[in-house]
């Protein structure tokens, strides 16, 4: 009798430390799924430099571009030459207007490019 209760009792062991094992083992997967790859976790940085110029140091191509009619009572702020890590180059210009301010890039050549 004895021998048959130490059976039963190794049995239900056996058991229970192979479902644990099941659940961990499923944890894991699990846990090791909700875990991004580093690879996709890939960030772009982008440089820029930025140097100050002054309004009146503008290119006449900007500076005509802020006189169309189109931007009649913005006045610039500040003004920053742009040169991107891909070697292109724009204006970024802080306008106002009244209450109201805004960022403007402009290419050399007067293209507004937002």
């Amino acid at each position: 009798m004895k021998s048959k209760q130490i059976i039963l009792e190794m049995g239900i062991v056996v058991v229970s430390v192979l479902y644990g094992l099941g659940n961990v083992v499923s944890a894991d997967r699990t846990e090791s799924k909700k875990r991004p790859e580093p690879e996709t976790q890939a960030t772009r940085v982008i440089i820029e430099k930025r140097v100050q110029v002054r309004p009146e140091d503008l290119p006449e191509q900007v500076r005509k571009t802020l006189n169309d009619k189109s931007y009649a009572g913005w006045t610039i702020q500040d003004a920053y030459l742009v040169t991107a890590d891909d070697g292109s180059q724009y204006f970024e210009l802080v306008v106002r207007k009244t209450d109201e301010q805004s960022r403007m890039k402009i290419d050399k050549n007067g293209q507004v490019l937002n």
